[in-house]
């Protein structure tokens, strides 16, 4: 009996959990009624899981209190892409890909994920998507429920009202009507400096959130407010792209606007990929503001690349737009990382750069396993000198599997299980480092092992498996 009812409990938990919806920020926000007073979330008052980038926190303690909160974004931003998560237990970082666990709530008409259990940090460093361009006008129209939550920006805004002294709020105007530059995302008590009535700043982005009858545009540190527009000032961007296994894929490079009058002729950058997950394969000018095809080097290992441009008649966009566009091809399911690690227009530096990544999921059902070193496919290390495989494993179901991971030896002997684990990540992918040591943490000796696979869906029961060889090998002498 005590059998049956722990095995009943277990179920109705597992039941319980799998119960909680998988959300994104548009599915928690979206209502068809969006002014403040009835912009009412449909999962208001439901436990749900909600999954997104961390793209602003907000922060600060007085005497008697210590309250912070983060905002999520879906991967694009847009109307309903964004939510408030209210805790003070969990502080992930901003560009962390995260699962909160909490229940839908209205506090003062700001819909919020509240009473958080968990947050899940699925992986780290990602780059943010792009804010969402309104005009101030959008921010105080009788839709502007939309926005709330949002990452955003407003251009060449006016300041019309000086910060108050109780709250710290000012207004802008780009003609459309003013609205709301706020301080929530800033420690108590801080102090804007250089806003000044009648001045014009070119662009001014943060978070959308509501109080008090308003909604205000947060912006989270210096970097989010340019108040002059030069080259020094561009940002660079490397699109965050899906793509599918062994399929050439397009990614864009982004560029703000670039100035006739300021007489960019040329531009060199260079990035790093990881070559055993994405292969280079070129470059493309379709649909670009280049007009010219740039030369490209590739380091021998694949990982560096360097691109160079000086065409006829300069670079010129008086609007954002794609400056080049990336050629991949993903020869592995994961995300791998575009990292953006130096750009010049002319001779001028342009520090403002943002990271890409390419995206690869499983489409087929299948168990995934992929085994190397870094930037080397090969399944051979060398424990004896500190050398450790990247196990990668994944399956098309996501969240909803289980993986166990085993190593046998030659005789086929059990020596080590380092997964037996439900799949959190948002790709269904995930991996781990593997030292050559079995259960008991001693360094295996010098020979042939084999690396299985077991994938199972938790909803279904549907198992699927695969097995690759891993060789230790010994120190010439």
């Amino acid at each position: 009996m005590k059998g049956f009812l722990l095995t009943l409990f277990a179920v109705v938990l597992f039941t319980g959990l799998a119960a909680q919806p998988l959300l994104t920020s548009y599915q928690v926000q979206y209502t068809e009624d969006m002014t403040p007073s009835g912009g009412v979330s449909s999962y208001n008052g439901q436990t749900v899981i909600v999954e997104g980038i961390v793209v602003a926190e907000k922060y600060y303690t007085t005497s008697s209190t210590s309250n912070y909160g983060f905002y999520l974004s879906d991967d694009v931003a847009g109307p309903f892409s964004g939510l408030f998560v209210f805790t003070n237990q969990y502080h992930p970082a901003r560009g962390d890909r995260v699962k909160a666990y909490g229940t839908v709530t209205e506090f003062n008409n700001l819909t919020e994920l509240f009473s958080i259990s968990n947050v899940e940090v699925l992986s780290q460093g990602n780059p943010l998507p792009a804010p969402m361009i309104l005009n101030t006008g959008q921010l105080i129209a009788a839709d502007a429920e939309k926005w709330e939550g949002v990452f955003a920006r407003v251009e060449n805004v006016t300041i019309t009202s000086a910060p108050s002294a109780s709250y710290g709020e000012f207004m802008v105007n780009d003609s459309s009507g003013a609205c709301q530059i706020d301080d929530q995302c800033y420690p108590r008590g801080y102090v804007w400096s250089g806003i000044n009535v009648g001045d014009t700043w070119v662009r001014i982005q943060g978070v959308v959130d509501y109080g008090f009858g308003y909604y205000g545009l947060n912006p989270r540190d210096s970097a989010d407010m340019i108040k002059t527009e030069s080259l020094a000032n561009s940002q660079i961007q490397i699109e965050t792209t899906n793509s599918t296994i062994n399929t050439q894929t397009s990614v864009n490079v982004l560029t703000t606007k670039v100035k006739p009058d300021w007489g960019v002729q040329s531009y060199d950058f260079s990035f790093t990929i990881d070559p055993s997950l994405v292969l280079f394969k070129g470059l493309d000018i379709a649909g670009t503001i280049t007009t010219e095809m740039p030369t490209y080097t590739i380091s021998p290992s694949g990982a560096i690349i360097t691109c160079s441009v000086a065409p006829q008649g300069g670079i010129i966009s008086n609007e954002d737009a794609i400056l080049i566009k990336l050629l991949f091809e993903p020869i592995a399911y994961g995300e791998a990382a575009i990292d953006l690690t130096e750009f010049f227009y002319n001779d001028e530096q342009i520090n403002n750069l943002n990271d890409g990544q390419l995206i690869t999921k499983i489409q087929s059902k299948i168990a995934y396993l992929n085994i190397g070193k870094a930037g080397d496919k090969k399944n051979i290390f060398n424990p004896y000198l500190n050398e450790k495989l990247i196990i990668t494993y994944g399956v098309k179901t996501g969240y909803l599997a289980k993986a166990v991971v085993r190593i046998y030896d030659a005789q086929g002997r059990l020596v080590y299980t380092p997964v037996h684990t439900n799949v959190t990540s948002s790709t269904g992918i995930q991996s781990f480092n593997w030292d050559g040591r079995d259960s008991a943490m001693n360094l295996l000796p010098v020979g042939m092992y084999y690396c299985h696979l077991e994938v199972s869906d938790r909803s279904t029961g549907d198992t699927e498996r695969t097995v690759q060889p891993i060789v230790i090998k010994s120190t010439l002498k």
